[in-house]
């Protein structure tokens, strides 16, 4: 029994570190993360949506959170829309969003603010009229972000939106926004994966298409896409 375990744990090690070094060392976290991506369909519509992709409990937006909204406000400025909407609630990473999708309900350590709130403020500290900001602040996923998303734009006569968000997890809120049968066009953030070159950086960019991968994948089974 001994012997089997001692051959099962170098094996495996093999195995880690050629994966590891597969990962670092060559191109398949840039080709995994680019068959995620979605073009960008502008067209002038009634309203901007940036999803939010994470924060801290100390109300520091995440480098996610942080990208989009600035992809949102550049849109604003130029005239897509003349609202925008700020989408998510408590200040989760990508594994506590997951899990509330899994059990359907909060996380707990909620914070008293949320990913919305803190996207406003910026936003109105950054010039933004607060007249053309709205939130929705209980959302906490993104099929949450965009049954909300749908539940405003009806609330307040609006036909169509455009979709802020990362570019390698534009496809699964592309395949939301059909579902529910928004009138949308995708506005991703552009895209760096081809540049992420660099050992840990694609180590890094691994990770976030393994959980876009794994979303896709729990969406269809809850038949969210």
């Amino acid at each position: 029994m001994a012997k089997r375990a001692g051959s099962f744990i170098k094996w495996f090690s093999v195995l880690f570190t050629a994966a590891s070094f597969l990962v670092m060392f060559t191109p398949v976290s840039n080709f995994m993360a680019s068959r995620l991506v979605v073009p960008a369909e502008l067209e002038r519509s009634d309203l901007i949506v940036v999803l939010g992709g994470g924060a801290f409990g100390n109300g520091v937006l995440g480098r996610s959170t942080v990208e989009r909204l600035v992809r949102g406000l550049e849109l604003y400025r130029a005239g897509y829309a003349p609202k925008v909407l700020f989408s998510g609630g408590a200040p989760l990473g990508s594994t506590d969003k997951m899990f509330h999708t899994l059990l359907g309900r909060a996380v707990s350590g909620r914070s008293n603010t949320t990913e919305a709130a803190l996207m406003e403020d910026t936003a109105v500290r950054l010039g933004i009229p607060k007249g053309a900001v709205a939130t929705d602040t209980v959302s906490e996923n993104t099929y949450e972000n965009l049954v909300e998303t749908k539940k405003y734009m009806e609330s307040n006569g609006l036909k169509s939106c455009i979709i802020v968000t990362s570019s390698t997890h534009m496809t699964r809120a592309v395949l939301v926004a059909r579902k529910l049968g928004l009138l949308f066009h995708p506005a991703p953030v552009k895209d760096s994966s081809t540049y992420r070159t660099g050992s840990f950086e694609r180590v890094s960019l691994f990770r976030e298409a393994v959980w876009e991968y794994l979303g896709l994948a729990l969406y269809r089974v809850y038949g969210y896409v």
